[in-house]
């Protein structure tokens, strides 16, 4: 059953993946001008953060994955994630059972924005392979790095059961497959 979910989860990073490409690929030249236009003007006006390393990022979902850690605290380790507070007792107890780590592992690059970085994140189950996550997204929010939500619950609608699947992440979720008409 584990595995089913890890096959699932890397599945569904592959395809987020595809899907950043190619929408990255579909851009005009309009959105790219608009684009470029609104990354210079927000470079100016505020300097970019500096990235931070792996370790720094490994704290942050360690954090974010630790029971002893006050809610107080875990919700800064996700983007809007003091608008979900249920969502750091649902990663906390999927952690423990499954045994599952998460580490980040060098190059941390920049991101999509200049307040975002990317990282490959290996998910990893006791007596398994690591399994990479490539390009997982870390938002720079109120002078501290982040988990995006979109990759927070995109773990977690990957390794937990549909009903425990925490409201601000219910977009994320895949849709439920349809009867087979008679």
């Amino acid at each position: 059953m584990k595995l089913t979910k890890i096959t699932a989860f890397v599945a569904t990073l592959g395809a987020a993946l595809a899907l950043t490409a190619c929408a990255s690929d579909e851009d005009n030249g309009a959105t790219a001008t608009t684009t470029a236009t609104a990354t210079t003007e927000a470079t100016t006006s505020a300097a970019s953060p500096a990235l931070p390393t792996a370790d720094e990022l490994n704290t942050i979902l360690a954090k974010a994955t630790d029971p002893a850690v006050p809610l107080e605290e875990k919700v800064n380790t996700v983007q809007n994630g003091e608008q979900a507070p249920e969502l750091f007792e649902v990663m906390a107890a999927s952690q423990a059972e499954s045994g599952a780590q998460f580490q980040v592992v060098n190059p941390v690059l920049p991101g999509y924005t200049p307040d975002s970085v990317l990282a490959s994140v290996n998910f990893i189950l006791p007596e398994n392979e690591a399994q990479p996550a490539e390009n997982v997204e870390f938002i720079y929010e109120n002078e501290t790095w982040k988990l995006s939500q979109s990759w927070a619950c995109t773990l977690i609608t990957n390794t937990v059961s549909p009903e425990q699947v925490p409201e601000m992440c219910l977009d994320f979720s895949p849709a439920p497959a349809e009867a087979p008409a008679e």
